[in-house]
């Protein structure tokens, strides 16, 4: 944990240097959106129970996240804001022409846990999912460009990831000890999963609103379709994936919608505030990835460690609902996830809480 809060405070450092050196360059314009002045703290959590209703652990269990969005930064050096649009990626998912745009930097710490089926076995289980536990921290840059005219819009993100896989992450302590709280029994095969291992991740998402995917008002209700993608490079996750989310509600806000934790695609942490009283919407999605690695599925990178055969080809399917009070955003997903290793007897199903403030 000392580890990850001094890497938060160097990138802080790094930044704040970079900037300093580029107030000597002429700062380059925001036109802002509704949340021009705002920055956003997001509390959030996942969990089996919220989908099953029973105290019961499987798979990916619980994820907890706690993250920070700046307000607009006019000052960032040059060479942040060029790379926070990768122009080879434009190629292939075209940014289009904006006349405002606006850059954020955040930072996160999240925990994620992970059980086999069994948690009553204290042997190793060769067919089954292995414990492991994920502590780390997101340091994220993020990009919004958009049209006055055309109303489109794109959100690039930039994550890295540096954190610790293995007993140092503490999933046991956590997840125990929230049982002994809760008065559920404790999950016995700890001591199998799998061993320390530093984490590293970069991960690149777009996310667009395009006339495009542009969708007609149903029984009166606004209707907009958010496709998004994202590339994952690192020795904890390497994947690509592709996905949407349908939103229909009284008054879209111009946001991206909410965010997820495991694995964090799509959405923003920002948000336009209700101009008075309450604004929601409900949701649906689908995501697909392509996976060519899952530490928390094949194991250690350069060590024996508790495995299992993967699926290389997973998908989400996801439904929720969004409410906006004044200065909070309050959003609730239901994810259905599918198979991810071979044996497994079942899709998992989970839920995700989250709750957004505007400072």
């Amino acid at each position: 944990m000392r580890a990850l809060l001094a890497a938060a405070a160097a990138f802080f450092g790094t930044v704040a240097l970079g900037a300093s050196a580029a107030h000597a360059q002429e700062s380059e314009e925001v036109v802002p959106w509704a949340s021009d002045d705002r920055a956003f703290l997001t509390l959030q959590v996942e969990n089996d129970l919220f989908a099953n209703f029973a105290n019961s652990d499987r798979h990916y269990t619980n994820g907890l996240q706690a993250a920070w969005l700046s307000r607009p930064q006019t000052d960032l050096p040059s060479w942040l804001t060029d790379f926070s649009s990768p122009p080879f990626y434009s190629l292939l998912f075209p940014t289009g022409n904006f006349d405002r745009k606006s850059h954020r930097i955040g930072v996160a710490l999240g925990h994620a846990i992970f059980t086999p089926d069994d948690t009553d076995a204290t042997a190793y289980l060769p067919n089954d999912r292995p414990y492991a536990a994920w502590l780390h921290m997101t340091f994220s840059l993020q990009s919004v460009r958009g049209s006055t005219i055309t109303g489109e819009a794109w959100q690039d993100q930039w994550k890295l990831d540096v954190g610790v896989v293995g007993p140092a992450a503490g999933g046991e302590f956590v997840q125990n000890e929230w049982h002994g709280i809760i008065g559920a029994d404790d999950a016995n095969g700890w001591d199998n999963q799998i061993h320390n291992e530093l984490g590293i991740n970069l991960s690149f998402e777009r996310a667009w609103r395009s006339s495009t995917f542009e969708t007609p008002e149903i029984i009166g209700l606004e209707t907009d379709v958010i496709p998004y993608t994202i590339i994952s490079l690192g020795n904890v996750q390497t994947y690509a994936g592709f996905g949407g989310t349908f939103r229909i509600g009284p008054s879209l806000p111009n946001d991206f919608g909410p965010t997820r934790i495991y694995p964090g695609v799509g959405g923003s942490e920002w948000f336009e505030p209700a101009a008075s009283g309450c604004s929601c919407y409900v949701f649906a999605g689908f995501e697909g990835r392509g996976i060519a690695r899952d530490i928390f599925l094949d194991g250690n990178t350069f060590r024996d460690s508790p495995s299992i055969q993967k699926r290389h080809f997973v998908y989400d399917a996801k439904l929720g609902f969004v409410f906006v009070v004044w200065d909070t955003r309050v959003a609730f997903t239901h994810v259905f996830r599918s198979r991810e290793y071979e044996g497994q007897a079942k899709p998992d199903q989970f839920g995700s809480i989250s709750v957004n403030f505007a400072l």
